[in-house]
């Protein structure tokens, strides 16, 4: 299955959708500790250079390389997102009310608004759908 990744036109934040998929509300919304903001309308890999076969990827510009190649996924339905660290070499950590979890690597968790994502030097806030 084909992926595009474009802007949205007038979008806070880049569309990323299977193509032929009608867009809709996304599952989450990613700030970056740049200020960027990146849409997940469905499994979704992360990385420096990911790859996820059959879905979207998103490149994640990490100057010190503390990201993996491929290094995190999110995935799910409205009802419930999940995260999961794809083996990546510096790990995944979830932050939700303070407390800080780091991730065992394929296993997912279930992603609420409100939680920080620490990966390797980069963070980034989950929020829900736009």
């Amino acid at each position: 299955m084909a992926v595009a990744a474009r802007e949205g036109r007038g979008a806070r934040h880049p569309v990323v959708a299977r193509r032929g998929e009608q867009l809709v509300n996304p599952v989450a919304v990613l700030t970056w500790d740049t200020g960027e903001q990146v849409a997940v309308y469905g499994r979704t890999v992360f990385g420096r250079d990911p790859f996820g076969g059959p879905c979207a990827t998103v490149v994640v510009r990490d100057e010190t390389l503390s990201l993996s190649r491929t290094h995190f996924e999110i995935g799910g339905e409205h009802t419930e997102v999940w995260l999961a660290d794809r083996w990546s070499r510096n790990g995944t950590v979830l932050v939700r009310d303070g407390v800080r979890t780091t991730l065992r690597p394929g296993e997912r968790v279930a992603l609420r608004p409100g939680d920080r994502l620490e990966l390797g030097d980069r963070s980034a806030t989950v929020s829900g759908p736009a």
